[in-house]
């Protein structure tokens, strides 16, 4: 489909624009809606006519009692004021944008199952996360034009001061814990790759700056989990068992492997000096066979010489 407010193309199942953070129409497939009941039809009918629950004497009776609770006072009127709207409930703008939230959770949770150390595969990977960047931001737009009451979305500085906004604050906490996250997560990869294609992980410096990286994701890990368990605290129209999405568990995930990595690369550049140190042993060693070579065949040479050559004393008066 394509937003009807910018245009863009929008794939999956989102309700919300990634470009403009514009809400999507949702289609609605006849083969899902509920069947037509020919008894509640015909109760329809009777009520049309004039029969029914609430022509009996039953039904009489209960708007009689209605009246009565009404006529006593207003304090069911103010009960149900409190339970079903108001400024102490949280909105349904912020629940689209919590459930929008979630299904960007799974789907990260389902790109990141599968860790593959292949360049190729971790460089996919990033621009899988490119794309949940995009998404987190529609959702931030969205939940600053539409979360809360008027008055937040007018002064976003100020201290919210009702459940709506206040929740509305909270959401938006987890929202920009959760692009943070994801900001260090695609910084990691990045490093990884280079390390990788640059045969640099046995190289203590990037080792230690990996470690960094991952000790900072499970930081930031943490703060997202907090802050979305403090959004669903006492939120009664949001019902989650236990929030804790796979996708918080990359640093996890990953850390035996590229350990296993690292433990790989150490090994082969051990090997590689060993084997470096051994051929520079082995030349020098024929080297100097080779000098000792060069000076004995030196020292025949002279003596082979010396016996070729014909005896003279040097002196004018020898007979010889």
């Amino acid at each position: 489909m394509f937003c009807d407010k910018c245009g863009a193309s929008v794939t999956g199942t989102t309700k919300f624009c990634p470009s403009c953070g514009n809400p999507l129409p949702v289609a609605v497939d006849p083969a899902y809606l509920p069947p037509v009941n020919a008894q509640a039809q015909q109760q329809e009918s009777g009520k049309k006519k004039g029969g029914g629950f609430w022509s009996s004497g039953a039904g009489i009776a209960l708007v009689v009692i209605l009246g009565l609770a009404v006529i006593a006072g207003i304090t069911l009127g103010v009960i149900f004021l409190v339970k079903m709207g108001g400024n102490n409930s949280v909105d349904a703008a912020t629940v689209d944008v919590w459930d929008e939230y979630e299904q960007i959770l799974e789907d990260d949770g389902t790109d990141l199952a599968q860790i593959n150390m292949d360049p190729n595969a971790l460089t996919k990977d990033q621009e899988e996360l490119k794309k949940t960047q995009e998404r987190v931001a529609a959702l931030e737009k969205v939940l600053a034009k539409s979360g809360g009451t008027e008055q937040r979305r007018q002064n976003p500085n100020a201290n919210p001061a009702n459940t709506r906004d206040i929740k509305a604050e909270q959401m938006a906490a987890a929202l920009a814990a959760y692009q943070e996250y994801v900001k260090m997560v695609d910084t990691f990869i990045g490093v990884l790759v280079g390390a990788i294609t640059g045969n640099q992980l046995f190289n203590p410096a990037v080792v230690n700056n990996l470690n960094g990286i991952l000790a900072e994701l499970q930081k930031l890990a943490k703060s997202v989990k907090d802050l979305s368990d403090k959004f669903l605290k006492d939120n009664g129209k949001i019902i989650v068992d236990d929030f804790n999405p796979p996708v918080l568990m990359f640093a996890k995930e990953i850390t035996p492997q590229v350990e296993q990595k690292v433990a790989e690369a150490q090994a082969a550049e051990a090997a590689r000096i060993q084997a470096e140190q051994a051929a520079a042993a082995a030349a020098a060693a024929e080297a100097q066979r080779q000098a000792e070579a060069a000076a004995a065949a030196a020292a025949a040479a002279a003596e082979e010489e010396a016996e070729e050559a014909p005896w003279t004393c040097g002196d004018p008066n020898c007979p010889i």
